[in-house]
């Protein structure tokens, strides 16, 4: 690794760490079991692992080279998104942007504004 600290990457159930300079892909994962096309991956940051979940599972992976430490495919829990959150990890989803999105409309709403309004 550069010695940087990583951009980290997940699309279609894949992970990967890019050079947040220079854009080059440092290393990549394709997450085991995992359904692919159009999968969003949602990723935590916490004491040296990254935590990546999707299609109803969660791996654990080395920040350093990708590799899978440990899955759970949580069991009777269906394979849809799967959303992350730990105490003092750092991370986000896709999702949060429509959430906050969605928050600031009922905000306006419940306000008398117009849900178009600039906040």
């Amino acid at each position: 690794m550069t010695g940087r600290t990583p951009l980290y990457v997940g699309t279609n159930g894949i992970v990967a760490a890019l050079d947040p300079h220079t854009g080059e892909e440092l290393w990549r994962t394709k997450l085991p079991k995992c359904g692919g096309v159009g999968e969003v991956v949602s990723m935590v940051l916490k004491d040296g692992y990254l935590f990546a979940g999707a299609n109803g599972r969660v791996w654990c992976l080395s920040k350093t080279d990708g590799s899978v430490l440990w899955q759970n495919g949580l069991p009777k829990m269906g394979y849809h998104a799967v959303l992350l959150a730990m105490e003092g990890a750092e991370g986000g989803t896709a999702y949060e942007p429509a959430a906050e999105s969605m928050r600031r409309r009922h905000q306006q709403r419940a306000a008398g504004g117009s849900a178009g309004a600039a906040t």
